[in-house]
């Protein structure tokens, strides 16, 4: 099969994606934020992913989860689903939308736990034959990695924070040997140089998490390729930069 590349997926001037769905309105990560993120017309739709102590994937995005009685916090590695199931399983979810919108992935670290986690993934996305309209991605540069040796023909984003500018200097080296396909980006350190230098390698390069229009002007002003968005203005204010021929 071939592989799918990245400009496959950002093949439009400007991307939006539904962070977690749209959180503006509905609770994020659910699957009804997921099917109104498709039904506003968002170009994509982001979602949380990790595992519970039975192996289950679940779509959440914190790894820990708050006890209700105390200020304790609990490892979602270390809880069964059947004692957390109302967060939707991943294959559930992917049934209800996996083949109406492009899905990016994001895999939290959990530790040698997240191995697994791409494991199942990939086995689930063949299972459901979702290769062409997939991303996945992670803070965590060997997760992306191990995506990468497990199955190459899912496009990868490394996810970049303040922290990741540490490889700043020496970013062609880590970009060749962790080999994502595109960057998400935090927002607040997406330079107008660090932009370029994304797209002299050949990627995209996509800013989290953008609810405002102030922010969104100065991103565009930076040759960005997309933003991922809770708000659902974001969206329509990108379509009427879109039709005013601005984007």
């Amino acid at each position: 099969m071939e592989i799918c590349k990245p400009d496959k997926i950002y093949n439009q001037k400007f991307f939006v994606y539904g962070h977690r769905g749209v959180p503006f309105l509905q609770k994020e990560n659910t699957l009804k934020s997921f099917e109104t993120a498709i039904d506003l017309g968002f170009d994509g739709v982001e979602l949380d992913i990790m595992s519970t102590k039975d192996g289950k994937i679940i779509v959440n995005h914190d790894t820990l989860l708050k006890s209700s009685s105390s200020a304790e916090e609990y490892k979602i590695s270390n809880i069964n689903y059947e004692k957390i199931n109302n967060f939707p399983l991943l294959k559930d979810a992917l049934i209800s939308i996996g083949h109406m919108t492009i899905v990016n992935i994001e895999i939290k670290d959990q530790g040698k736990t997240s191995y697994t986690v791409v494991d199942k993934l990939i086995k689930i996305l063949k299972e459901l034959s979702l290769i062409d309209n997939i991303i996945i991605s992670s803070f965590n540069p060997d997760i992306i990695r191990e995506v990468k040796k497990k199955d190459d023909r899912f496009p990868t984003a490394w996810i970049w924070e303040e922290e990741n500018l540490k490889f700043y200097n020496l970013y062609y080296v880590v970009l060749k040997y962790y080999k994502p396909d595109a960057i998400h980006i935090y927002h607040r350190i997406a330079s107008k140089k660090l932009v370029k230098k994304i797209h002299k390698k050949g990627m995209k390069a996509i800013a989290y998490t953008v609810n405002d229009k102030e922010k969104l002007e100065k991103l565009i002003r930076k040759n960005i390729d997309g933003v991922f968005t809770d708000n659902p203005k974001i969206l329509e204010e990108v379509n009427q930069k879109i039709h005013q021929k601005i984007l």
